[in-house]
């Protein structure tokens, strides 16, 4: 659905201009039906990219395809929903007033765009609320509305630019669930984010840029079978009961009457057990320590 070939840009900076690189060589495709999460700390290139596959910003280098077609046709963009990081919304407007002005900015119908914005009012969860001006809306509700406008036109692909950010914990949650519901009507979605959970929760595929280049790419179906060869042992001591000043040479982390022993060795289980069992404590749980997406962008990032 799309596809980046050593896209690389590079911006002049400063009163005497300087060049900086944004982009370099950055390659990566999103397959058809997939929720791809484009992730990287501030100023890593996430926005650059997408105002280049948008056609904002034009690329010094690289070609891209979206649907097949190339990006330097103006058609391609056709199949493109796209929900910026810093939506503006006209604060006079209803919704019904704001999805009608977006869909004639895409050539639509009064009949299409009455029958569209009907569907994804109750899509987004903001049916009821037609006669609102946005100016009463919280960033929740302008948010699912930014969402309603990128699918007026129903696009194949959706480019959403930091969707989450600023949203409270409820609101992330909805829009989580509102991404996921698109993708089971076979929308292919691609956003940028730095909030690694949510990228976790949702995503099929992450690619990981890093000073405008992809370090690193993963499946998330992968990510979950990936295990360490490190081990997390958890026990408890009886309350009241003095935790022994002779511990192992083990890295032991303790909370008051129980802790977690982590071992990097697995050698070393019989003597993390042994020395719990000899002090009195018993052991909760031996499990293998997964990976997280956290635990591979701070390890990327560091190198």
């Amino acid at each position: 659905m799309l596809e980046l070939k050593n896209i690389s840009k590079t911006f002049s900076t400063g009163f005497i201009p300087k060049k900086v690189t944004a982009l370099n060589s950055l390659s990566l495709f999103v397959n058809p039906g997939e929720v791809y999460a484009f992730l990287g700390p501030n100023g890593a290139g996430k926005t650059t990219t997408i105002k280049i596959i948008l056609g904002i910003v034009s690329a010094n280098s690289g070609s891209i395809k979206i649907n097949g077609v190339d990006f330097k046709d103006r058609k391609s963009r056709q199949n493109i929903g796209y929900l910026p990081d810093q939506p503006y919304f006209y604060d006079d407007l209803t919704p019904v007033e704001y999805l009608k002005f977006t869909g004639k900015l895409y050539g639509m119908s009064g009949n299409e765009i009455k029958q569209k914005t009907e569907e994804l009012l109750e899509l987004v969860g903001l049916k009821g609320k037609e006669k609102q001006r946005l100016r009463s809306y919280s960033r929740g509700m302008l948010q699912r509305l930014g969402m309603a406008q990128a699918l007026i036109h129903d696009p194949k692909l959706l480019i959403l630019d930091e969707p989450m950010t600023g949203l409270d914990p409820v609101g992330r949650k909805e829009f989580r669930d509102l991404i996921l519901s698109l993708k089971e009507r076979g929308k292919t979605i691609f956003f940028s984010s730095h909030i690694l959970a949510d990228a976790e929760m949702i995503s099929d595929r992450v690619g990981i840029l890093h000073r405008g280049k992809l370090v690193r790419e993963t499946e998330l179906f992968e990510l979950q079978n990936e295990k360490n060869r490190s081990l997390e042992i958890a026990f408890q001591f009886f309350s009241g009961q003095d935790v022994p000043a002779n511990k192992p040479p083990l890295e032991i982390e303790l909370f008051d009457q129980s802790g977690i022993i982590h071992i990097n060795d697995q050698n070393s289980v019989f003597d993390a057990v042994h020395w719990v069992e000899e002090s009195g404590g018993t052991i909760l749980s031996i499990s293998p320590k997964r990976k997280s997406l956290e635990d591979i962008f701070l390890e990327e990032m560091k190198n």
